[in-house]
């Protein structure tokens, strides 16, 4: 089984207009429409079986909205993440209701909404989501929307994990994207995920088998970041590395099946 943990899609009549802006600004081509539908295409193939959406709701009053969309699109093929923007009033209800909805995990995107990973007024929001058993999914490093800022620096997510061990936490784009260094320095060894998310053109073979290595096959989550990028591509990237096929069958889904109860 094939589980990418790290997709994106929209709701119909809004993806033109969502994609159109994202990928102005970044300078990206998405690979598919951002629809649901246009998501099971690609996963049919390239031999995907079960998507994660990651959703993310840039201002406070987007997160119910978002929240009641994620959870109408769910079914077997198709799982999501919700959303809790840390200014959303009430949240302690709204993680309730996602936690009584099945929801799995909460994606956080420091950058677009505008918070440091690690400010003390984040964490009574993190234990409740680590409490309620759900694991977090961060945005780590730098974003193409955003190249002058970084709000969740490998640093500053170690001290997030120092705060809450044993709390289950990913890392998307290989820990910390554009900033390589300062993931090899702070979180190779820790109790840490990564997602291979739009790593593989920014660190080459050489180096995406080493930060493999160094963390542990066993916390390495396959994802795509669809649809900013090819899930075809994505795969043959992965096979491209030297690894076993049990490794490679843990990357692209027995580690996500393990953690998602799949």
């Amino acid at each position: 089984m094939i589980v990418d943990l790290h997709a994106h899609c929209f709701p119909d009549q809004l993806a033109p207009r969502a994609l159109s802006i994202l990928a102005e600004r970044a300078g990206t081509e998405p690979y598919f429409n951002g629809t649901v539908s246009g998501l099971r295409m690609v996963m049919d193939e390239a031999g995907i079986d079960r998507a994660v959406l990651q959703p993310i709701a840039t201002k406070p009053g987007q997160t119910v909205g978002v929240n009641r969309w994620a959870i109408s699109v769910q079914e077997e093929r198709i799982i999501s993440f919700g959303t809790i923007h840390p200014e959303t009033q009430g949240w302690q209800d709204e993680l309730k209701g996602l936690v009584g909805a099945g929801i799995k995990g909460i994606k956080f995107h420091p950058n677009y909404q505008d918070f440091m990973v690690d400010d003390p007024k984040l964490f009574p929001l993190y234990e409740a989501i680590f409490t309620a058993g759900l694991m977090v999914l961060f945005h780590s490093g730098v974003d193409l929307w955003y190249p002058d800022t970084n709000q969740c620096h490998p640093r500053q997510l170690k001290k997030v994990l120092t705060l809450f061990p044993g709390a289950t936490i990913i890392a998307a784009h290989m820990g910390g994207f554009r900033c390589w260094e300062a993931v090899e320095e702070n979180l190779l060894g820790t109790d840490l995920y990564f997602d291979t998310a739009y790593s593989f053109g920014e660190l080459g073979v050489e180096r995406m088998e080493k930060l493999i290595r160094a963390q542990g096959v066993e916390k390495i989550l396959f994802g795509t970041d669809s649809p900013w990028s090819s899930p075809q591509a994505e795969i043959a990237n992965l096979k491209t590395l030297k690894l076993t096929a049990e490794e490679q069958q843990m990357i692209l889904g027995g580690n996500a099946r393990r953690l998602l109860k799949i």
